[in-house]
């Protein structure tokens, strides 16, 4: 039975910043150390799955540098044409982007870090205040892995170690959710419009 990761995060980035993002090569997972990754291992329940996947942790992020390809708009339209389940909302009053989409899962864990890694290249354009929070959710288990975003830094939130911010997160996260479900009223009814209308095309 397919299974299924669901991506939701929010930015607000300047939008020349944005641009030069979606214009800017896709990074690979392996842009980042491994030890950078290991968050995405920490949230689950289940001890046997963080264990497996401590252990299956430098394979996965080998196995996502394969899926890599064009320019990060590129990736996020293939993601449309595929299955049509991208959503993007953009506020050009405030800078305010969200992006929804599901994904397929063959892999488990390289299908999370691939997930990540498609939004994760955009804090090398951050400046300023430009901040974001990208959340996954795995179909086989409820906890979001989150990832806060700012510039020129990533990084996946502990709960065990910052409750305070967790909670915090938590609470973004839902605020995110509904962004994302509420966005996607573009003219011509598709996230690829957007994207082409933010690139000047």
């Amino acid at each position: 039975m397919a299974q299924f990761v669901e991506v939701a995060a929010a930015v607000v980035m300047a939008r020349p910043r944005l641009v030069a993002y979606l214009r800017a090569p896709a990074a690979p997972a392996s842009t980042w150390p491994v030890e950078e990754w290991a968050g995405v291992c920490e949230p689950w329940r289940d001890g046997a799955l963080r264990r497996r996947y401590r252990e299956e942790l430098v394979g996965a992020v080998e196995a996502c540098d394969g899926w890599t390809d064009g320019d990060h708009a590129g990736l996020l339209r293939g993601l449309d044409d595929e299955d049509g389940s991208l959503t993007l909302g953009f506020d050009r009053a405030g800078g305010s982007l969200t992006i929804g989409f599901d994904l397929r899962v063959d892999f488990q864990l390289p299908s999370l870090i691939w997930a990540f890694s498609t939004l994760r290249g955009m804090a090398a354009f951050m400046a300023d205040e430009d901040t974001g929070l990208v959340t996954v959710t795995a179909g086989w288990d409820d906890t979001p892995v989150l990832m806060h975003l700012g510039p020129n830094r990533s990084s996946f939130l502990d709960r065990s170690r910052d409750a305070a911010a967790w909670s915090r997160a938590r609470d973004t996260e839902f605020d995110v959710r509904c962004a994302v479900s509420e966005a996607g009223t573009d003219a011509d009814g598709s996230a690829s419009g957007i994207i082409r209308r933010l690139l000047g095309g």
